[in-house]
């Protein structure tokens, strides 16, 4: 190898390097981020509980699932994006199927039912659109990407098919790229509820400074 060729080498292998530690940092922060609203939530939804309050439980149990959820794709997402063997990004698609398709299993009730009608109880009508259009969103990719996301969940990860033919061809199909971007676009539907979480949060500070219930 000519040392032109083997310097441009080390340059490239020393910035894809760097790219991969700021990378890391990034994602380190993302989880630290979503760990500290899952303890903040705790605490919140403890201290409601020890006040015998529970005007907004399904509120802030959402809140704290989607956190939970949120760090499990985050931590998936990063190992899918490093990882080097095929079989390794197949895995890490297989168990990213399984948390969406839970989630989106969990959030037709979290969503759907209990938060919609919480917020309807506490007369915090002007969120309710928001809070439909989050659920549309999901309610949406789960209608369009069920078939697959079930499939992949229930005969390669969840409850493995005992034919091991079957079982080796679905995996060898599978197209961890698209559940990858599933993932990633999912990660994005949490942002946008987190957003939407923080609307909800001031709002009760908002009434709870003043010394009013709701």
């Amino acid at each position: 190898m000519k040392f032109s060729q083997w310097f441009k080498d080390q340059i490239i292998k020393r910035e894809t390097n760097k790219l991969r530690k700021e990378l890391k940092l990034a994602i380190d922060k993302n989880i630290n981020d979503d760990q500290y609203s899952i303890d903040n939530f705790t605490k919140i939804y403890e201290d409601f509980k020890k006040h015998n309050y529970s005007k907004h439980d399904s509120f802030l149990n959402l809140c704290i699932f989607s956190d939970v959820v949120s760090i499990d794709l985050t931590i998936l997402v990063e190992k899918y994006r490093f990882a080097e063997r095929k079989q390794e990004k197949k895995l890490f698609a297989r168990v990213m199927s399984i948390v969406i398709l839970d989630f989106l299993d969990n959030t037709a009730v979290l969503i759907g039912s209990n938060c919609l009608a919480e917020l309807k109880r506490n007369n915090m009508l002007e969120l309710m659109d928001e809070f439909k259009l989050m659920h549309k969103k999901f309610s949406t990719f789960k209608k369009d990407n069920e078939r697959l996301l079930r499939e992949i969940r229930n005969n390669t990860i969840a409850h493995k098919t005992k034919d091991a033919l079957l079982l080796s061809k679905q995996i060898n199909d599978l197209n961890e790229d698209e559940i990858y971007q599933f993932g990633l676009q999912f990660k994005i539907y949490i942002q946008e509820f987190v957003i939407l979480s923080t609307k909800v949060i001031n709002y009760i500070s908002e009434y709870m400074s003043e010394g009013r219930k709701i």
